[in-house]
C-alpha cells in the first residue's frame, strides 16, 4: 500500500474551499486503487490538505498523470504545495489498524 500527504495553503476562505472540495471529491473517488481519501484541515494556519491511500505504488503513480492531481498543483486557490509519499509498514500497521491491511 501507498500513501501520500499533499499539504497546502489557502489563498480562498475555508468555507469556499469545503464547497468546492465537497464538489470535485467524487471524481477522486473514481481513482482506481484508492482506498480512500482523507481531506485535512487547520483553520488556524490556513493549512490544508489531503492523506490518500493507495492499494499499490503504481495506483499512486497512475493518479498522478490525472488532470485532477495536476490541478492541485495549477491551481491558484492553493499556494505552498508540498507532496510526500511513503510505503505502508505492514508489520506494525496490522496491529494499530487492522482494518487498513484487510481493504486490500
Amino acid at each position: 500500500m501507498r500513501i501520500r500527504i499533499i499539504n497546502f495553503t489557502l489563498a480562498i476562505s475555508r468555507d469556499d474551499y469545503i464547497e468546492r472540495a465537497t464538489a470535485v471529491a467524487p471524481e477522486f473517488a473514481q481513482w482506481p486503487g484508492l482506498l480512500g481519501k482523507w481531506w485535512i484541515g487547520d483553520a488556524e494556519s490556513a493549512t490544508y490538505g489531503g492523506v490518500y491511500l493507495f492499494a499499490t505504488r503504481e495506483d499512486a503513480d497512475r493518479s498522478r498523470d490525472t488532470d485532477m492531481h495536476r490541478n492541485i498543483f495549477e491551481n491558484p486557490a492553493l499556494t505552498n504545495v508540498t507532496m510526500h509519499e511513503y510505503d505502508l509498514l505492514d508489520a506494525p500497521t496490522a496491529l494499530t489498524t487492522p482494518e487498513v491491511l484487510a481493504a486490500r
